[in-house]
């Protein structure tokens, strides 16, 4: 009986679907799309007569080039009578904290050499033997010089996160994610072709193979351990990375932060690398407050001193992190595109000016384009990107409509003369999508990289102007001997 129904239904589903094409409501077949790739565009063949060579603007001088300064000058500076922080040797500061029974180093930078010559100059200090070295995060710039202050029995600390990030996910992305670094803070992906710059890059690792010494004790959340006397309280901090720590010297009143303080609006979000989290960000960055140090030393840029003065930055900071991402997820929440909201959300006011949160390092319009992607993921709700098609093949239409590749980079040059440079390099990217063999829409574009390097005020905003100016004379040369970019 029951299977006399289901029979019954089974048939009136089929008799509906014939009817339903019968009437045109429904094809039998999936209806065929038609996918066609329109034609490369011809190469151009304008003349072109390369602009100036761009100077580095004056706000940059004035807003950068003293804290680059401080960051390249190599000396070791007390903050006790029993810390001392090495800065400007390599990008990384190392901190040596003093007992009467050896030495806790935090952090050993990118480079093994600028390691030595830091403890070349500890030594000038002390001959109390390393008992501790201390590793924040996992970023190379923490964490590639630590033979230099090894020997037989020291113990190297970090939190367990730290195992998962350097046996795990370095391997996986084979050490993209280190490459990628010296992309953005040494603008060294193709160096025989970037232009050169006024200062050396304070990141000492390019051309080198990331090799870390691996920790031989790793906690969860927090590790305490003593030393002559001198207690240091590690806790699992979150934010730079998920793997971060904190060293509390309550003696000391001192407190080491690693990267979630430095001089400048923070880099909640990497332009090139791994999400991160922001909202732990915020959590560390009040416990840090409920601290209350005498001290706050950093991974990078310099120590802070008075509790008074570091509660208001660590706050204004906390403040200014906890604004940027409720702005955001406020705009997510009322279908704003990414676009429209790092064009509505900007720093209040009070928080604005203030120096230590101004965009050298990380960004506020950064920082909103990479929470966008962690919590909407990669599709707009337009449609068109469900299924897109290569960029050639739009970018071909364009070319055919525009009268080819000339017409546009002849827009693109005039622009470039009337220092609109990100237009000028956006045309250019329609012709190389088009024609990656397009020889002068690559050396127009690398033009317009240069100059928007020389106008910038941030330090990985030059790095990948530099990197990028770079890749295109090198596919320019390439295009000239039929390579493809």
């Amino acid at each position: 009986m029951k299977m006399g129904k289901v029979g019954i239904f089974a048939g009136g589903v089929v008799i509906g679907l014939l009817l339903g094409c019968a009437f045109g409501c429904l094809k039998w077949k999936s209806q065929k799309l038609v996918v066609r790739e329109p034609e490369i565009p011809g190469e151009s063949r304008l003349e072109y007569t390369p602009p100036a060579e761009p100077k580095f603007s004056a706000e940059f001088m004035v807003k950068y080039l003293p804290l680059l300064l401080d960051m390249i000058t190599p000396r070791v500076v007390k903050v006790t009578d029993d810390i001392y922080v090495a800065m400007g040797y390599a990008m990384g500061n190392v901190t040596m904290v003093i007992t009467d029974q050896g030495l806790v180093i935090i952090d050993t930078t990118e480079s093994e050499d600028a390691a030595r010559r830091i403890f070349k100059d500890f030594r000038k200090i002390t001959d109390q033997p390393v008992r501790y070295i201390i590793y924040t995060h996992f970023h190379p710039d923490h964490n590639q010089g630590t033979r230099a202050f090894y020997s037989e029995g020291v113990q190297i600390l970090a939190t367990r996160e730290f195992l998962h990030w350097i046996h795990g996910r370095n391997p996986d992305l084979g050490n993209r994610h280190f490459q990628r670094s010296l992309d953005l803070l040494a603008g060294a992906v193709e160096p025989d072709y970037a232009f050169s710059l006024p200062f050396r890059s304070p990141f000492l690792a390019a051309g080198q193979t990331p090799e870390v010494m691996m920790p031989t004790l790793t906690f969860d959340q927090e590790y305490t351990f003593t030393l002559a006397g001198k207690r240091f309280d590690l806790f699992h901090t979150r934010g730079e990375t998920e793997d971060h720590l904190a060293v509390w010297i309550p003696d000391e009143r001192a407190l080491q932060v690693g990267d979630l303080y430095y001089a400048s609006f923070p880099n909640l979000t990497g332009i090139l690398l791994e999400a991160r989290p922001v909202p732990g960000w915020i959590e560390s960055l009040t416990r840090f407050i409920e601290l209350q140090p005498e001290y706050l030393i950093l991974g990078h840029t310099r120590h802070l001193k008075g509790a008074d003065l570091i509660q208001e930055h660590l706050r204004n900071y906390r403040e200014a992190i906890e604004y940027v991402y409720e702005e955001s997820l406020r705009a997510i929440n009322q279908g704003k595109p990414v676009h429209q909201a790092v064009a509505e959300i900007k720093l209040p006011e009070h928080l604005a000016d203030l120096p230590y949160l101004q965009g050298l390092y990380g960004r506020v319009d950064w920082s909103i384009r990479g929470i966008y992607q962690d919590y909407t993921g990669w599709y707009d709700g337009w449609g068109t990107k469900l299924f897109p098609l290569p960029p050639q093949y739009q970018a071909r239409e364009i070319a055919a409509l525009a009268g080819g590749a000339d017409k546009i980079l002849a827009r693109a040059i005039a622009l470039q003369k009337n220092d609109e440079h990100q237009l000028a390099a956006e045309l250019c990217d329609i012709v190389i999508a088009a024609n990656p063999r397009d020889k002068l829409a690559h050396t127009v574009k690398a033009h317009s990289m240069h100059y928007l390097a020389m106008s910038a005020t941030n330090a990985l905003a030059i790095g990948a102007y530099r990197s990028a100016y770079a890749l295109h004379l090198k596919a320019a040369a390439g295009a000239a001997l039929g390579q493809e970019f």
